[in-house]
């Protein structure tokens, strides 16, 4: 990534920092993101825009998959470089400039194929840029908006691209290195702002935009064995960033005696993004984004302790980030103040876990009937914050076999059991604990 953001600065991009700490609407986006419709004003210095180019690295934590991480899915701590050229240049000269820093990052313009959304007049003055830069007219096609693309990028604004190429590794729990499905990544999303839209209309720009947005798992390979085996025998993939991290918690549980359970692979993951919003000088607290903190943290105890390893591990877990995921990195030590933060986190856990297994396991606790059962669990679950993972494994223990079933039931309102309101309705408290926040990014 650091390769490709140079080599636009040697193109005539000038390098900004990333944007300061800021609290989104939705209390889960805690900086400037690419995928925060400010950025383009970021970068280019709204509301006098610059004209030339600028480029930022910078990291984006995105927390939605980390509830349950799908096997080989990229990790949720990555590196994206955004872009901008404000003023008017031809497509392909600034086509040439990505096409140029792509290569130079190692991956070269003949692996790629190019997704194109236009209005009808735009597309053509594009297609004609990209097959003067050697693209083949086979790698060019029209299609419609992906998932993974920003939505703010609208060919009514101008022409869009999304890049992809043929994934290097797995991308899905089904995918072997053969994989037949033709899994594609997506390695830039750019767009050419031509015109805004204001009070319905959309006009003209008098200084036209250029914006691209890279991110690091498209660029990078996973090359690093490990993680716990799929159906099928293959073992996840690891992503580069984290190898070293995985590795060393890897060593951290085998030598407190866990046996083959936790996710080395998950536990980097999210203890990579703890260590981060730690080291930002930010403390657990009970909503917003210090909310998503708490969350980490606690995903990380739990994770601990549904396999039987004591949650006050989860310090040697961040510990460990400390010194195979931040020091390599160059960031500084996490401060004496985060440390603290994390202690009190820590106790504060325990002592939800204490109270939850006292409550759950306390003579006539209970109830017989597996419906009255499934909802006491997800109260405990919403009302106390007592995992529900951890509860059943309380359960199993005590030689109770609370019903799944009931259970998913149990957490669905009784009005919209009744049809008197949506199934998607749930109650804000539920719902908070019910997964995580959407996205953290940095």
């Amino acid at each position: 990534m650091s390769t490709f953001a140079e080599r636009l600065v040697r193109l005539g991009y000038r390098r900004l920092p990333p944007g300061p700490l800021l609290a989104g609407d939705d209390g889960a986006t805690l900086f400037t993101s690419v995928a925060d419709p400010a950025w383009r004003r970021f970068l280019t210095g709204h509301p006098r825009p610059e004209p030339g180019g600028a480029v930022v690295l910078q990291w984006v934590l995105n927390t939605s998959r980390l509830a349950h991480l799908p096997p080989a899915s990229p990790p949720s701590v990555q590196r994206a470089v955004g872009a901008v050229w404000t003023g008017r240049r031809p497509y392909q000269e600034t086509l040439g400039d990505v096409l140029d820093a792509l290569r130079e990052a190692g991956t070269p313009p003949g692996e790629l194929t190019f997704l194109l959304r236009a209005e009808p007049q735009d597309g053509p003055p594009v297609t004609a840029a990209l097959r003067r830069l050697g693209v083949r007219p086979g790698s060019i096609v029209r299609g419609t908006r992906l998932p993974d693309a920003p939505v703010r990028m609208e060919p009514e604004l101008g022409p869009c691209l999304t890049v992809r190429r043929r994934s290097r590794g797995v991308v899905f729990a089904h995918c072997d290195g053969q994989c037949p499905c033709g899994c594609h990544l997506s390695v830039a999303h750019i767009q050419f702002a031509e015109r805004r839209r204001t009070a319905g209309r959309v006009t003209p720009l008098r200084r036209p935009l250029f914006e691209v947005i890279v991110s690091e798992h498209a660029l990078t390979q996973p090359v690093v064995p490990g993680g716990s085996p799929v159906p099928g025998g293959r073992r996840t993939t690891v992503p580069p960033l984290l190898g070293r991290l995985t590795a060393g918690i890897a060593e951290l549980l085998a030598v407190a005696g866990g046996a083959a359970g936790p996710s080395p692979v998950f536990l980097a993951d999210v203890s990579s993004a703890v260590s981060l919003l730690l080291g930002e000088g930010m403390a657990p607290g009970p909503r917003g984004g210090p909310y998503v903190l708490r969350r980490l943290i606690r995903l990380i105890g739990t994770e601990l302790a549904v396999h039987g390893l004591p949650p006050a591990l989860l310090t040697s877990v961040i510990a460990t980030a400390e010194f195979a995921y931040r020091a390599p990195l160059g960031f500084p030590e996490l401060s004496a103040r985060s440390w603290v933060h994390m202690a009190e986190e820590r106790d504060a856990f325990l002592r939800v876990l204490v109270r939850g297994r006292n409550l759950l396991l306390r003579p006539g606790a209970l109830s017989d009937r597996p419906g009255e059962a499934a909802r006491q669990l997800t109260r405990l679950w919403s009302e106390r914050g007592v995992p529900l993972a951890l509860s059943l494994r309380w359960c199993r223990e005590a030689g109770m076999e609370p019903s799944l079933v009931h259970l998913a039931l149990a957490d669905i309102p009784d009005e919209a059991r009744h049809r008197r309101e949506p199934v998607g309705s749930a109650r804000p408290a539920r719902a908070a604990l019910a997964g995580p926040a959407p996205g953290l990014r940095t």
